[in-house]
């Protein structure tokens, strides 16, 4: 696979004739020998100009060895310039050009934005559209600490591709877990091998980097960018046992230009504040974050805030958050009122809330976590759920026209066992494979038009139903131009059956009589 160039380059601001591909981040170094008691504290910055006059306030960072650097990802092709900006002398008034060369990675289609047109879904810049298929990986970046090359991360990174997962939720830095504390053994990563500051998690210097650490965590970064798979960054997270910076201190706008500097310049970020956001009371502080956040990031990477529901809902964040992350799980709200016995309480209308109250996209990114092979009492935290149970819950939360996020209990947290195959994940890439074939960003929840099950439709040309326990029910047609083929899916093996045609009127379904009562699809219309 490509190297990512800015991990091959140190290059002299007098080179005139580089080329760096669209999106792709790339260093320029500059050396200076300055007398300052803390480097990382040298204020550094550069604006770059693009070929449409365009120009991006890139903030710059100390990276060791006398070097401070400016990281670019250049968003037009054609000729570019830039110039830096500090108080150091030898640091001030640096200049270098370069030409932007057509991206030649095809995994890499630019910066992810919400679609302007079909607002509850995502785009890229080069118009290609993505479902969201979301793996929390929180300790991802703890492997390979001793180990050149990212053996481990990149063979993980390749398993989780292979079923259809193409975005990551990572922690910028976590400690350890309550439940699991301690280095209680191999394969457990709480407390990390390195420590992101340098000193410890106990008598920690919040005013200097560990720059392994962020060597190390770059290359993750770029390993999950050559792939296409975005890393959504938890900036800060609260139940881990991290000792942050003090907030609005110096050290606290260190760590957050730092985040800004190294990473905006990759396509993939997504930026959010913080994993369990409701765990900070201070909600004016979290928007304070936010427009800084804003301010320093001179691409505009998405932004959002994971599950923090009451600022969420009083629309504390709706000018500094471009989509909604939550975490409900399954039961928490009971349906005992729904015409549907079958249907899984709770998570489907709270998707169907949050889209509701505003035109963005929405997401569960924590509801099951999938238990290890040994069953349900095979876990590393205290609750785990068979992969049938986890997989059900996300197709209720994408029937609802939300996106979802996967958990297996060896990869979520602290204790890793990063190349299990564990059952569910056939499972997640049925579910994937069976929603880029629709027309998904078209469809609506409609669940008035089923008997029994949830809906969602495009009406008149296409329809998912969707049953946690299959059943014979109806489906209303109404707009169809011509007759739809239907086909009957099976979320466990990606099993398909023929359905038939379905014309305007309602129509009578029974599932196939061989698939028992198992969890089932009917799609019609569209591209079965």
């Amino acid at each position: 696979m490509k190297t990512v160039s800015f991990l091959l380059s140190l290059v002299s601001t007098s080179l005139l004739a580089l080329e760096v591909p669209q999106w792709q981040p790339h260093d320029f170094s500059f050396a200076a020998k300055v007398d300052a008691p803390n480097p990382f504290m040298v204020a550094l910055s550069a604006t770059a100009t693009g070929p449409d006059g365009k120009t991006l306030t890139l903030p710059g960072f100390f990276d060791g060895d006398g070097t401070w650097k400016v990281r670019i990802s250049p968003t037009a092709e054609g000729e570019w310039s830039l110039v830096t900006k500090s108080d150091i002398k030898e640091l001030d008034g640096q200049t270098a050009t370069f030409t932007c060369v057509k991206n030649t990675n095809p995994n890499v289609h630019g910066l992810l934005r919400v679609g302007q047109t079909h607002p509850h879904h995502f785009i890229f810049e080069d118009g290609t559209r993505f479902f969201l298929q979301g793996y929390e990986y929180d300790w991802l970046w703890a492997l390979d600490t001793d180990k050149p090359g990212l053996p481990t991360v990149k063979k993980t990174l390749d398993l989780i591709a292979k079923h259809g997962f193409n975005y990551v939720i990572i922690n910028s830095y976590a400690h350890d877990t309550k439940w699991c504390a301690g280095n209680t053994a191999a394969d457990d990563y709480g407390p990390p091998p390195m420590y992101a500051w340098e000193g410890n998690n106990e008598s920690p210097d919040h005013s200097r980097m560990n720059l392994a650490f962020w060597k190390h965590y770059d290359q993750v970064i770029a390993a999950l960018n050559e792939r296409g798979i975005q890393a959504h960054m938890l900036m800060k997270v609260y139940n881990k046992q991290v000792n942050w910076p003090e907030r609005r201190s110096d050290e606290e706008k260190l760590f957050l230009t730092w985040l800004v500097a190294r990473y905006a310049a990759f396509p993939n970020i997504v930026w959010d504040f913080s994993k369990e956001a409701h765990n900070e009371k201070d909600v004016a502080y979290k928007q304070d974050w936010l427009k800084h956040l804003r301010d320093l990031d001179p691409y505009g990477h998405l932004t959002t805030v994971h599950d923090d529901d009451k600022a969420n809902d009083s629309g504390a964040y709706d000018d500094l958050t471009d989509f909604r992350t939550d975490q409900h799980h399954g039961n928490e709200k009971g349906d005992a009122t729904s015409k549907n016995s079958n249907r899984v309480g709770g998570n489907h209308e709270k998707i169907l809330f949050q889209r509701a109250r505003r035109a963005w996209p929405v997401a569960n990114v924590e509801s099951d976590y999938e238990c290890g092979p040994g069953g349900v009492n095979d876990k590393t935290f205290g609750g785990a759920q068979a992969p049938e149970q986890m997989i059900a819950t996300l197709w209720d939360i994408a029937m609802a026209g939300g996106y979802t996020a996967y958990y297996y209990t060896y990869t979520a947290w602290d204790v890793i066992r990063p190349l299990d195959v564990p059952r569910g994940y056939a499972m997640m890439k049925h579910f994937g494979d069976f929603w880029r074939a629709t027309d998904y960003w078209m469809l609506e929840p409609a669940d008035n038009l089923v008997s029994t099950g949830w809906c969602i439709a495009t009406p008149g040309s296409e329809y998912v139903v969707f049953q946690n326990k299959a059943q014979p029910f109806t489906l209303e047609i109404v707009g169809a131009k011509a007759a739809l083929k239907a086909e009957w899916f099976h979320p466990h093996t990606g099993q398909r059956s023929d359905a038939g045609t379905l014309t305007n009127g309602t129509a009578s379904l029974t599932p196939p009589a061989d698939w028992g009562d198992a969890p089932l699809v009917l799609h019609v219309g569209g591209n079965p």
